[in-house]
């Protein structure tokens, strides 16, 4: 068989297969509507992928150039130190011989994962995140934070859907932070109690929770 016709039949063929498995995937969150947190569907695996970790371009490029990468690659943006503008054009990176550092990140509507966040090791000037509407996000990536703890000042968390009450508490780590705004997460249980904690954790620290 021509090899051109094979590769064709498939593709076409794990198409047939990736759609079944959403349809699977829907009828599963149908039949357990009950649960707490929403399931992952066949995407979040495939999403896995993208956010593995290359320790070999790290060492290569070094981790700030190598965390743009992975933060871009999956749909963030980036803002290096002594820039005005966010960069979110992968193939608008700088060459590799130039050096930059990361000093903000943008993670809306980005399909960034805990797997990813290691990443952040070893980038030492990131002071502000964003993660807005991050559909594959769970609490396992907030304590991960801790990373850029010295750093960060800024964190915003909004509308991901799956950060439960673990996950918030994971936050009051982070002793540098000036600002938290924490709102859209509907699988939170007890928002006065958290705010509570926080406060005490983070006395110098605006809180904005909805």
């Amino acid at each position: 068989m021509n090899i051109i016709l094979l590769i064709f039949i498939l593709i076409i063929y794990s198409l047939y297969i990736m759609n079944e498995l959403q349809k699977l995937s829907g009828l599963l969150g149908t039949v357990n509507h009950c649960r707490k947190v929403p399931n992952r569907g066949f995407f979040y695996w495939l999403t896995i992928i993208f956010n593995r970790v290359n320790q070999e371009r790290i060492q290569s490029v070094g981790p700030d150039r190598a965390c743009a990468e992975w933060l871009l690659s999956n749909g963030a943006s980036v803002k290096w130190k002594n820039f005005s503008q966010y960069l979110k054009d992968y193939n608008s990176l700088p060459p590799e011989k130039n050096q930059y550092y990361i000093q903000a990140v943008d993670a809306t509507d980005s399909g960034i994962t805990h797997i990813g966040f290691p990443y952040f090791v070893g980038c030492r000037y990131i002071d502000e995140i964003k993660l807005v509407r991050c559909f594959y996000l769970y609490n396992t990536a907030l304590p991960l934070l801790s990373v850029v703890k010295d750093t960060l000042i800024t964190l915003e968390i909004r509308d991901c859907k799956s950060i439960t009450d673990q996950g918030i508490r994971s936050l009051k780590n982070l002793k540098n932070l000036k600002t938290l705004k924490l709102a859209g997460m509907p699988y939170l249980e007890d928002k006065a109690s958290l705010r509570k904690e926080l406060t005490e954790a983070l006395p110098d620290c605006t809180i904005e929770f909805e």
